[in-house]
């Protein structure tokens, strides 16, 4: 950190970083939350799903998303400034102050965009298993019934699991979000570090988290990856 001696980098870094952190990694979450709900009307509508018309609809909804999560973050970088300590630490501090009400703002925002696209992934998870388990129930006996809602509950297990995975990786970013103080990069950096390391998980286990527990998910993916020739120049 003491390398950097460039003022103009050490101010764009204070102001834009941490701010670009939320955003990129709160619109991840909602996209997760979009895919949910794409998922959930396709299971409902069954054979009058419009695929056309949900593509269509994502081209508008993705950067629209990504302007509103922009916006709720808006007070980050108006509440930052750098000062200069030459007399004590000897280096740049990267202040951020928020008055009372800016602070029960940014507590719920936080809150907000960790919390309802789990919602939104868990309630998603139960309506497929209720739709499916109605669909099936028809054909079916009453004594069979609760064969077939265990069946269809192990069935989409990995849409819970995974759920309930992306909200524990996203609770030490939301804990660190509330911690108050200056950190000193050079002497206890470890705490803030290992929050953001961790806030990176999510993003590089989408294979993990939502293909591989699915079998159909993990046999078209297999599929294409046999079909990439990678030593072809």
């Amino acid at each position: 950190m003491k390398s950097i001696t460039n003022t103009s980098f050490i101010h764009f870094s204070c102001i834009l970083t941490d701010v670009l952190l939320k955003i990129l990694l709160s619109f991840g979450d909602w996209l997760y939350a979009c895919v949910a709900i794409e998922r959930t009307l396709a299971a409902t509508q069954g054979i009058h799903f419009n695929q056309s018309k949900s593509k269509y609809i994502a081209k508008y909804v993705m950067p629209i998303l990504l302007l509103l999560i922009s916006i709720s973050y808006i007070h980050d970088p108006i509440s930052r400034r750098t000062i200069n300590d030459i007399d004590d630490e000897q280096r740049i501090w990267c202040i951020l102050e928020y008055s009372t009400s800016l602070k029960k703002y940014h507590k719920f925002i936080n809150i907000f965009h960790v919390f309802i696209p789990f919602i939104i992934n868990i309630l998603s998870a139960i309506c497929i298993t209720i739709q499916v388990f109605r669909i099936r129930v028809k054909t079916k006996k009453k004594s069979a019934y609760k064969k077939i809602l265990y069946a269809q509950i192990k069935q989409n297990r990995h849409l819970l699991i995974s759920s309930c995975i992306l909200i524990l990786l996203s609770i030490p970013r939301l804990i660190i979000s509330f911690l108050s103080g200056c950190m000193d990069s050079i002497r206890n950096p470890w705490l803030y570090l290992i929050g953001y390391y961790i806030s990176f998980i999510p993003p590089l286990l989408i294979i993990i988290l939502f293909i591989l527990p699915s079998r159909t998910y993990k046999q078209e993916f297999l599929s294409i990856i046999q079909k990439i020739n990678f030593f072809s120049k």
